[in-house]
């Protein structure tokens, strides 16, 4: 494990010798009302095992499960640390020996959703579409965006892979993280422009992949970036005011927050409206790096807290993911998915309400 760890002993030092400065940014913490699982209860569990004070278990198997990987913490840490990094090499240890939660570790191995849109893509192309783990209706929403876009012709990765393969990584596995996101870089050679659903896919192939010694030939780009400014004609259909919601890994991890909100002020009549905590700042649907599968109702509560100041609106969320998570949590309330709700306007006739 714990040579794993050694390269961390900073991050791990200035954390728990913190005074806990970054709690109120947590949103796991926050919901679940528990010192343990604040940035600083995660570190000091790591730091407790690194070191012999605390065995390596099934307890710390679980305990390391609270997280989303939302980088709020890191956004407000005076030292930059990247808590989620630190916490991805800890669960790598946990399964190594044994103690990952299997939860956990399904989740990390779960495939994409039955996405009829992408099989239909012919493979190769100038342009490539890698769609994650969203719906199929995100991705016939997608692939009429990116032709009225003027990206075409729209092909899929050779040999058929639609995903980095990051929630491996994120579950503990890196050494499975690398065998997919090498088989996804392998079928993306060629290309001139790679265009990812998910922005976890995006993150991953921009971030991840380069950081193991390997990259991706052609730019990658999320959807939200590579439409922007370049559909003509949008009618708005939504009455009223929206309230948009960052996705964590669209937002803090590609800094892509301007281009899906101008996209969508382009279809609503009235304003995007912003929750209290946004930008950089922004909260967390409470789906990301497992929480979901390991701890659904606390996932929940963190998607819920996220969009509570503001009750009432719509929410639009430019992450399918995201958007599937927060219309579970938040029953009743209308959730959409930025991609759909944009191909909605591309030539509706009229404005309606979703």
């Amino acid at each position: 494990m714990l040579r794993l760890l050694d390269a961390h002993r900073h991050a791990i030092d200035t954390c728990v010798f913190c005074p806990k400065l970054c709690r109120f940014a947590c949103p796991v913490a926050e919901a679940a009302a528990r010192e343990t699982v604040t940035p600083w209860g995660l570190m000091t569990r790591i730091d407790d095992v690194h070191v012999g004070r605390a065995p390596l278990d099934a307890a710390s198997g679980a305990l390391w499960t609270h997280c989303t990987g939302c980088h709020r913490c890191q956004a407000v840490c005076k030292h930059d640390n990247d808590v989620p990094e630190v916490l991805y090499d800890a669960r790598a240890a946990a399964a190594a020996g044994g103690h990952a939660p299997e939860a956990l570790l399904a989740w990390g191995r779960s495939g994409t959703p039955p996405q009829p849109a992408f099989d239909a893509l012919p493979e190769g192309g100038p342009v490539r579409l890698v769609p994650g783990h969203v719906d199929d209706a995100t991705v016939q929403a997608a692939v009429r965006l990116l032709d009225a876009a003027g990206h075409g012709p729209l092909g899929r990765p050779i040999g058929g892979a639609g995903a980095s393969g990051v929630r491996l990584l994120e579950a503990g596995l890196p050494e499975a993280f690398d065998a997919a996101a090498g088989r996804l870089a392998d079928g993306l050679e060629g290309a001139r422009l790679v265009v990812c659903l998910d922005p976890a896919d995006a993150l991953a192939l921009r971030r991840d992949l380069p950081a193991r010694g390997r990259t991706v030939g052609a730019p990658v780009q999320h959807l939200t970036e590579a439409v922007a400014g370049r559909l003509a004609n949008l009618t708005p259909i939504v009455e009223g005011d929206v309230l948009y919601l960052d996705a964590c890994r669209l937002g803090r991890g590609l800094g892509v927050y301007d281009a899906p909100r101008r996209t969508l002020e382009a279809i609503v009549t009235g304003r995007v409206v912003e929750a209290v905590m946004h930008h950089a700042e922004g909260g967390c649907c409470g789906a990301g790096a497992g929480l979901a599968a390991t701890q659904p109702a606390l996932a929940a509560q963190v998607g819920r807290e996220a969009v509570a100041d503001v009750p009432g609106l719509p929410v639009v969320v430019a992450s399918g993911v995201c958007a599937s998570h927060l219309r579970v949590a938040t029953a009743g309330r209308a959730v959409h998915g930025w991609a759909t709700l944009v191909a909605r306007a591309l030539s509706a006739p009229s404005q309606e309400e979703e």
